[in-house]
């Protein structure tokens, strides 16, 4: 019984430790339970705020973005409306300006301009640049092209095949003008007649190369002659 007595009263000495303790130690939970509740609150107001001020930006920004895709949209719809046009004069202002650097008159060009069937300004421009580097003045380039439109429809390939082989037979640094001006087919006509009319003078006429070259400058109507008419005439005159 006396060891029973002794717990007892050690027992009721630790309960006014205990609660002693647990009052020291309250404020402190109270104080962390504060604290995590503020923090809380205010996680959850800078989420809340954060999202909202996060969605009202990508409104603001949807709102102003908008109208400027708009417009963005139509801008570039109006310069793919422009661009053929303003690529159109850009091209026609480069083609007058190296006409007249050529020396063609405005008259000239305009004529020029209104005569091409179908040919695109650059076409014009490398028909009429070969004819220049071929030894033609501008005068004879219009009349020529004036009187024979079609040449303007000339593949530059071709031009410039034609062009090379004239000049091997002697026919450019001017003396293509007066060919031009009484053959201008001389440019559209298949390459292997006019390789078998040059042929027929050479082999069985038994003309020089230079004579050849005389015979087609001053007379290129050579070119449209039956073959066996040309051997006939040429013989004939051989003989007187």
């Amino acid at each position: 019984m006396a060891a029973l007595g002794r717990q007892v009263l050690d027992w009721h000495r630790l309960i006014p430790l205990t609660w002693a303790w647990m009052a020291r130690q309250t404020p402190h939970l109270g104080e962390q339970r504060r604290m995590t509740a503020s923090l809380l609150r205010k996680l959850t107001t800078a989420s809340n705020g954060g999202v909202t001020e996060e969605l009202s930006c990508v409104r603001s920004n949807n709102y102003v973005q908008e109208p400027e895709c708009r417009r963005n949209r139509v801008q570039c719809l109006l310069e793919k409306q422009r661009t053929p046009v303003e690529q159109g004069s850009l091209e026609l202002e480069r083609v007058i300006s190296s006409l007249l650097d050529m020396g063609f008159s405005n008259a000239h060009i305009n004529e020029l301009l209104s005569i091409r069937p179908g040919a695109s300004l650059q076409q014009l421009l490398d028909i009429i640049s070969e004819f220049i580097l071929l030894g033609l003045n501008p005068e004879p380039v219009y009349v020529v092209l004036k009187k024979s439109p079609q040449l303007l429809k000339l593949p530059i390939m071709q031009m410039r095949k034609r062009s090379s082989y004239l000049r091997k037979l002697g026919l450019g640094e001017g003396k293509l003008k007066r060919v031009l001006y009484c053959c201008p087919e001389i440019f559209t006509m298949r390459q292997q007649d006019i390789n078998d009319t040059v042929r027929l003078l050479k082999e069985k006429c038994l003309f020089t190369v230079q004579q050849v070259t005389k015979i087609l400058h001053s007379c290129p109507s050579v070119l449209r002659e039956d073959l066996g008419q040309l051997e006939y005439k040429f013989q004939a005159y051989n003989k007187t």
